[in-house]
């Protein structure tokens, strides 16, 4: 009997550390992988508003203004409501 009990906990432990020393490999890939991605996300963000930009110069007086006043607006329309006390009353 006590060389069952003995010979269970030796499979426990012995699989509880294989499974910790797997796990720390894992998060390190998963690290890479996570700052690898986030690389490519910064470089598409900069290219996107190198993009915006180039449109922008290409457009003549006029339309910049007209451009400018609609990217206003939506920026207004887009804000989260701030409710009134009057509001939360009705």
């Amino acid at each position: 009997m006590k060389f069952l009990v003995r010979f269970i906990i030796l499979i426990f432990l012995s699989v509880v550390t294989t499974a910790g020393f797997a796990q720390s490999s894992a998060t390190k890939k998963q690290k890479e992988a996570d700052a690898k991605q986030e690389k490519l996300k910064k470089e598409e963000k900069i290219a996107q508003e190198k993009g915006v930009k180039r449109h922008w110069k290409g457009q003549d007086k006029a339309t910049r203004k007209r451009m400018k006043a609609t990217l206003k607006k939506n920026k207004k329309a887009n804000r989260t409501k701030k409710w009134s006390a009057k509001k939360k009353k009705q």
